[in-house]
């Protein structure tokens, strides 16, 4: 092969590797933030009109230019170092995201899909006895609709339409959005193409003893859409990119059930909302078996407390030996409380919560953790709230008890949480990512202090978050 020949052909290589470094992100549509356009950097609006296509194509103009000339190898290193640094600044997370979609759509994700599906769907028909509000073919038509009503409202700006379509933690966390894109002098047009391919693969049954949250299920959604922003001098802005304005997203929404109609409670995109393809079906209010048996392990530890009249104290000074873990087994048998088994179904109990109180209302993780402990398990070393900690999919996978304080008032016990699971943080009005990622599934340890309280139904309570802000 010719030199130049060789040359142009590794050009056009690089080229397209970086054209897939600069693939949109997988979060398309109604929700969205600005860092989906240009970065969403600047301020006032309108710059960087061209998006990713321009850069590309300045690119691809210089390197073909000095590959054709033959000259100038130095300014070549110096480009493909540019190039480098690029890639991995800002091509790096998309790749990384788009790959994430891309292992999302083989023969085999499908199959598991399916599989799914037909599980949900044998599971909805129990319910759908109960109400037909969760039989598959009024799940799958209230999704598409809700679907295609979201995307007008948001196109729009319609907040009020918006309001009646979500929930009201979700409408507060995308009018921070849609605030974002008024700063800015942008408007984000979204039109459906086509109706979405919905596809009915989650079922959650309220708790008979769960009066805050309600049914819930969930649903895969696959759409192409038209997703741009029109700026203050009427340009029309693509997603960062992409070459067109067309995009095709695949999301999993979550829609809870508001008397007899649904509205959307969360999205998660790609691979963030595949645990719903391994989530708990829970078909009746008495089908959580897992619930079911957490209330009577607690109740039993309860009614096995220390006596009236007799402080943990006085137990702990007499019952401890060994290490903090060894410290709280022993105190078990004087007081059921202390029972590894009840701090899993804290843990377990307090992880769920959490998950539900990203997108969702705090007032279950609020029964389980104090204000400030809530505050920095939702924004972790940020008391504006201007950042978020999203937890998506978390399951414990471990426990460990590092520190036992049986002589405070109320006892305490500091506990090490092995969870995995995805976990970033990431600006609530932009929804750029500032640490961690969207799309890579890890394994984290949070250290919690938990107190005993006086609850009968939960007897310990998280009063202090000791994790470090870095996640990796």
């Amino acid at each position: 092969m010719k030199p130049r020949r060789r040359t142009v052909l590794l050009v056009l290589a690089l080229v397209g590797l970086l054209a897939l470094a600069l693939a949109p992100a997988a979060f398309a549509g109604a929700g969205g933030g600005t860092a989906g356009f240009s970065g969403g950097g600047g301020g006032g609006g309108g710059g960087g009109g061209g998006g990713g296509a321009f850069e590309i194509f300045i690119i691809f103009r210089i390197l073909l230019a000095i590959a054709v000339l033959g000259h100038g190898l130095g300014a070549l290193f110096l480009i493909a170092c540019a190039l480098i640094w690029y890639f991995w600044t800002r091509g790096m997370p998309n790749l990384q995201r788009w790959w994430a979609a891309r292992s999302r759509q083989g023969h085999a994700h499908r199959r598991e899909t399916r599989r799914r599906e037909r599980k949900v769907t044998l599971a909805a028909a129990e319910a759908e006895d109960q109400n037909p509000i969760f039989g598959p073919a009024a799940v799958r038509e209230a999704a598409g609709q809700l679907f295609t009503d979201i995307q007008l409202a948001w196109s729009a700006d319609n907040r009020i339409a918006l309001r009646g379509l979500v929930t009201p933690e979700l409408a507060a966390e995308w009018e921070r959005r849609l605030d974002d894109f008024d700063r800015k002098g942008w408007q984000n047009k979204v039109e459906p193409v086509g109706a979405p391919k919905v596809e009915y693969v989650g079922l959650a049954r309220k708790n008979r003893h769960d009066s805050t949250s309600g049914d819930r299920v969930v649903v895969r959604i696959e759409a192409k859409l038209r997703d741009y922003v029109v700026d203050r001098a009427g340009r029309h802005i693509k997603r960062d990119g992409s070459v067109t304005e067309s995009v095709r997203m695949r999301e999993y929404w979550t829609l809870e059930r508001r008397g007899e109609h649904w509205v959307l409670a969360s999205i998660e995109s790609g691979a963030e909302g595949d645990h719903a393809l391994k989530d708990k079906i829970v078909q009746t209010e008495w089908a959580d078996d897992q619930a079911l048996r957490d209330e009577a392990m607690v109740e039993g530890a309860v009614n096995e407390q220390v006596p009236a009249g007799i402080s943990v104290a006085d137990v702990a000074d007499l019952q401890f030996t060994g290490d903090a873990q060894a410290a709280a087994l022993d105190l078990s048998l004087a007081d059921g409380r202390f029972a590894p088994d009840i701090l899993e179904v804290a843990a377990r109990r307090a992880v769920s919560a959490w998950v539900l109180a990203v997108d969702g209302p705090d007032s279950e993780l609020r029964k389980i953790a104090t204000a400030d402990a809530a505050q920095e398990l939702l924004h972790p070393g940020d008391p504006s709230g201007q950042t978020r900690l999203v937890v998506r999919g978390a399951q414990v996978q471990r426990i460990r008890v590092v520190a036992l304080d049986a002589g405070s008032t109320p006892p305490t016990m500091t506990i090490d949480v092995d969870l995995r699971g995805r976990r970033y943080i990431e600006e609530r009005s932009t929804t750029r990512v500032l640490f961690g990622s969207s799309t890579r599934l890890i394994g984290f340890t949070e250290r919690w202090t938990l107190a005993l309280s006086d609850d009968a139904s939960q007897p310990w309570r998280i009063v202090a978050v000791q994790t470090p802000l870095g996640i990796s």
